[in-house]
């Protein structure tokens, strides 16, 4: 069968190489096949859960095509074809297996879905030279002296391909990459969602750090902040020497939502008192996106810190991971702060919070060839926590995998959630009146992900 697979995928290749637009043909080929797809097994039917792919992409796609892609010499014929003669030989069902991981094929070779990866290259009017190194060596950080090894070359390219494009608008950011890093770095993680989800950056604005625009031209403006760690407390590039139970330690959970909380306050203090004066802010939607960078196995905690944060709500571990209202949090153990922003209206001028905990440089990792045992955990709507452990060559996420995007039921001006519409992205809703979280997470999404040298 695999030779069958194999075979088929490079005639198919061949077959959309020869078409006009062939990307065009090879991304409407497979919507159709998904589109054809979706009412048959459930194995096929979670099959296609993992391709990333939205079901409002392809529901109708089979009434959409146009000859190069399902005329007499197109993709979709040939396919079909072969799947007849496959279900005479083999059955109904072992043919649609052979089907599906057919089209898997064509989806990898065009880089489409799950392995999808911006081949977009942006070039800055200053573009920026992260690793040409201007500052002394007393003031680098431990992460940038990291990336200067021989061994992260390919790192240190991924990273510079996030940064094409982006300009420095203050002569800065070379030299707080280099000495506080943490800052810099989100803002380059996140400049590249940005190009992935079509979103133009203008950067003729100083402040804040972002006023994106999408295809239908709204405007969304973001402020990024990391959460760091106290000056009296060690920062995260410390060695891991607190226990593997640590994410079961209260504190490190109470901390990580303190270090959140200052982040975000702060932030929404800025908007108030100079960023609401601006013209070009005035009437558009105003998100935080926060990192947390403030403690060693700081991306050890997924989303629990940012959940209390924004909605006063745990797990309660003692009482069988039962939700449990969680309305504050001890500040160095004698000053009592309270949570859940999204809550009331207190923050209402916060549209939404960006948030993850796996925009690493663990992320760039993932987009090179290096050779890492990648352990990872996904969702899935019907069997839970997925856990897995793969070679990097093997392991497959996109740039927006683990994104999280939290809604603020009270925000006067709301952020439309079809500007972060994909797949790999989680919304987060909070219903007032209930009480309650409606997280809209797709299956095969990652929840969390450890790398470790092979």
């Amino acid at each position: 069968m695999q030779k069958i697979i194999d075979l088929a995928a490079v005639k198919l290749i061949h077959i959309i190489e020869s078409k006009k637009d062939s990307k065009k043909v090879a991304l409407q080929f497979i919507l159709e096949e998904l589109d054809a797809a979706k009412d048959a097994s459930s194995f096929i039917k979670d099959r296609i859960k993992s391709f990333y792919i939205n079901e409002s992409e392809y529901s109708g796609a089979l009434n959409k095509s146009w000859d190069n892609v399902d005329g007499r010499d197109g993709p979709q014929q040939f396919l079909l074809l072969l799947t007849m003669a496959l279900s005479e030989r083999v059955g109904i069902e072992a043919a649609a297996i052979v089907r599906i991981s057919i089209v898997e094929y064509i989806l990898h070779h065009y880089k489409l879905g799950r392995y999808y990866a911006n081949s977009d290259i942006k070039i800055a009017s200053k573009p920026l030279k992260l690793f040409k190194v201007i500052a002394k060596e007393s003031k680098l950080n431990p992460n940038f002296k990291f990336l200067l090894s021989e061994e992260n070359i390919p790192i240190r390219d991924v990273i510079s391909r996030w940064a094409g494009g982006f300009e420095d608008r203050d002569n800065k950011f070379n030299y707080e990459f280099q000495t506080t890093f943490n800052s810099s770095f989100w803002e380059l993680y996140l400049f590249q969602c940005f190009k992935d989800l079509k979103l133009s950056a203008d950067f003729s604005k100083a402040s804040p750090d972002f006023t994106v625009k999408s295809e239908r031209g709204e405007v969304v403006i973001i402020e990024a902040v990391t959460a760091n760690h106290a000056e009296n407390s060690d920062p995260e590039w410390f060695s891991k020497s607190r226990t593997n139970n640590v994410i079961d330690d209260k504190h490190f959970i109470s901390f990580a939502c303190v270090r959140i909380l200052n982040s975000i306050t702060e932030k929404h203090k800025k908007y108030i008192e100079k960023y609401s004066e601006f013209e070009h802010v005035k009437g558009k939607p105003f998100v935080v996106a926060v990192a947390p960078f403030e403690q060693p196995l700081f991306f050890m905690q997924n989303n629990e810190a940012i959940i209390r944060v924004l909605y006063g709500q745990g797990i309660d571990s003692s009482n069988g991971l039962q939700e449990a209202s969680v309305p504050f949090v001890m500040k160095n153990e004698l000053k009592l702060l309270d949570l859940g922003l999204f809550k009331n209206d207190k923050f209402k001028e916060i549209s939404a919070v960006i948030f993850s905990s796996i925009a690493t440089i663990g992320k760039a990792i993932t987009q090179t060839e290096l050779p890492r045992d990648i352990r990872v955990s996904r969702f899935h709507e019907e069997k839970g926590l997925i856990m897995d452990i793969k070679l990097n060559d093997e392991h497959f996420e996109t740039h927006l995998d683990g994104l999280q995007i939290h809604h603020n039921p009270y925000a006067g001006i709301k952020l439309n959630p079809d500007i972060f519409n994909r797949h790999e992205i989680t919304h987060y809703f909070y219903d007032p009146i209930k009480k309650k979280i409606y997280n809209q997470q797709n299956s095969y999404t990652i929840i969390s992900r450890n790398i470790f040298s092979v």
